[in-house]
């Protein structure tokens, strides 16, 4: 595993790719992989696909928070039933869920949206911004539960 990431590099990342043809969830989940190196295959990353604007523009959660979910599972869920370590699992997802919100009002896409003009480049911008939390929000957790560093 890994011992380090550097923050501005993943961030750098997340921009490259939510600006040139990436959603905010195949985003989040394509530079977790790679800069953690979670071993998330192609097919794990299109998976995320569907999760963009409220899953599937459904009106829910944040396509990156659900990238970001999905990159947590990897680390820290279960393939076992009856395993608890979902326990542990639902907990971190609680915190990042949680640090979009406090940072944002919220982690629901539609909320997290609603103004801007979905067209206009304040809304790419502002979506860029949620990106970017859910990477430090990622971060963060895995520096305290797994001692993998950031370098800023």
């Amino acid at each position: 595993m890994i011992k380090e990431v550097n923050l501005q590099n993943m961030l750098e990342d997340a921009t490259e790719n939510f600006t040139t043809g990436f959603m905010c969830s195949e985003s989040v989940l394509d530079v977790l992989n790679r800069h953690y190196e979670l071993g998330i295959t192609e097919d794990g990353i299109a998976m995320s696909t569907g999760f963009p604007y409220g899953f599937g523009d459904g009106g829910n959660v944040c396509g990156a928070v659900a990238g970001a979910t999905m990159a947590l599972g990897k680390v820290f869920g279960r393939s076992v039933k009856g395993d608890l370590s979902y326990e542990k699992c639902l907990a971190l997802v609680r915190e990042l869920n949680e640090n979009v919100a406090a940072a944002y009002g919220s982690s629901l896409c539609p909320e997290l949206i609603a103004d801007f003009d979905f067209e206009q480049p304040e809304r790419k911008t502002h979506c860029t911004g949620i990106v970017h939390e859910c990477i430090k929000s990622f971060a963060k957790i895995m520096e305290r539960e797994k001692g993998i560093k950031i370098r800023h």
